[in-house]
């Protein structure tokens, strides 16, 4: 949680945090690996952390290393999507 805080707040600094990812891919993974245990990403919007793209994304980031999306890829996928759903 720290470390995601911290990465969040850097990224924030140097506006350098944007979800390179496939919001198209990143439903399909979200389908495949998330949609199971988590139902509707209507659920998980609010509880996304950080203000902004950039502090979501970094909050994500290492949220998702650590809770079943180990690969890079997926993650920047399953991120652009849930910033493309919550509206960001």
């Amino acid at each position: 949680m720290i470390r995601a805080m911290s990465l969040a707040f850097l990224l924030c600094l140097t506006g350098m945090a944007q979800a390179a990812g496939d919001p198209v891919a990143g439903e399909a993974a979200y389908a495949k690996a998330c949609a199971r245990c988590h139902r509707s990403v209507d659920r998980l919007i609010p509880m996304i952390g950080g203000d902004g793209a950039a502090a979501k994304t970094a909050y994500l980031d290492g949220f998702l290393a650590d809770h079943k999306a180990p690969d890079p890829a997926m993650r920047a996928d399953i991120i652009a999507y849930l910033l493309k759903v919550s509206g960001l």
